[in-house]
């Protein structure tokens, strides 16, 4: 059994007294809420197979609702902000398959229990400061020798970094994530770690493809040459990152809109899982840090694919300021657990 604790879940702002849970059906049996002291209604809603977000937000949520959807299915992971209405908070949680799905399900739930936004957007505030008061930027990979520069006018992160789940849309979940745009990369950059792929339509087939093709990332370092903002080569450091290298050229060979760089992403969450497949907690997850870094590739009103690539064993710092603002050398600045709940002290008894 997989326990939904909504009671612990901190992203969602205070107000609200339903709460639903959609579960893709594959899990409907196997996933349970326990039953919270914060919510008047609660309920499971089980969509079945062919349905989309907005068909179950339409016939089965109450407005007014906090939503946590637990699905691997595109179609129910997201739907127009004018479906979810401003009056749910709704929250996607992506799950994987194969033998190992209760397992790393049970881990991006437990992430939920014990992310602290209030730490979040601390971290969030100081990163944006950083970066704002920077000159420039400099990437350095040490096991590489790798060294590119980040430049541009009005430095700063992008986005909702807060740690809190924002009514009105469908978002992504775990969140702690925050975004440098209107930068400019030049140099060398190692990309290492679990890479995120996103695409335009949702064909879950095509994006499970070619994640297994960057998947040597997760081990072995590429480094890629960054001529004002594009990629315009690279260099598998090991052999087991040359796959990753060959599927990279084909992307960048049918668009090379792929070969733009179009932000970075920082990672602000130290309770979200690294796991073994495209999921956002990959983007979001601090690291063993205070915050990650990643290099995005492509745009996803642009191209067929947006490429959020990990650059695990990089740090980056301001011109002539070496203390780490985000990457490998960055302190881990962990938030304590929160207590187990009653009914899971009892079932452990």
């Amino acid at each position: 059994m997989i326990i939904v604790r909504p009671d612990s879940y901190r992203q969602y702002p205070t107000g609200r007294n339903r709460f639903t849970l959609v579960a893709e059906q594959r899990f409907s049996d196997i996933v349970r809420i326990e039953p919270p002291h914060r919510y008047q209604d609660w309920r499971k809603v089980a969509a079945s197979p062919g349905s989309t977000l907005t068909d179950v937000l339409r016939s089965e949520v109450p407005d007014g609702s906090d939503v946590l959807v637990v699905a691997g299915d595109d179609l129910l992971l997201s739907a127009p902000a004018r479906e979810v209405g401003p009056g749910r908070t709704v929250a996607a949680l992506r799950a994987c398959t194969g033998p190992l799905t209760h397992d790393r399900l049970r881990a991006l739930l437990r992430s939920l229990e014990e992310s602290d936004p209030a730490a979040i957007r601390r971290t969030a505030e100081a990163l944006t400061g950083a970066l704002a008061e920077a000159a420039g930027l400099v990437l350095t990979d040490p096991l590489t020798r790798s060294l590119a520069t980040v430049t541009g006018t009005g430095l700063g992160g992008e986005g909702p970094a807060t740690g809190t789940f924002q009514p009105g849309v469908a978002q992504a979940a775990p969140v702690g994530r925050q975004r440098l745009t209107g930068a400019v990369v030049d140099g060398r950059v190692a990309v290492k770690g679990r890479p995120v792929v996103y695409g335009r339509r949702p064909v879950p087939g095509l994006r499970q493809e070619w994640y297994e093709k960057l998947s040597a990332l997760s081990h072995y370092p590429l480094v890629l040459t960054v001529e004002d903002g594009a990629v315009t080569g690279m260099k598998a450091a090991e052999s087991g990152s040359a796959l990753a290298a060959a599927a990279l050229s084909a992307l960048f060979t049918a668009d090379p809109g792929h070969a733009r760089v179009t932000g970075l992403e920082f990672g602000l969450n130290p309770t979200a899982p690294l796991l073994p497949f495209s999921t956002e907690s990959n983007i979001v997850a601090a690291g063993g840090g205070t915050a990650s870094v990643h290099l995005v590739l492509g745009s996803s009103e642009l191209t067929e694919y947006q490429l959020v690539l990990g650059c695990a064993t990089s740090t980056l710092t301001a011109v002539g300021d070496p203390t780490p603002l985000a990457g490998a050398r960055t302190a881990a600045k962990r938030s304590p657990r929160r207590p187990p709940s009653s009914a899971a002290v009892r079932a452990c008894r």
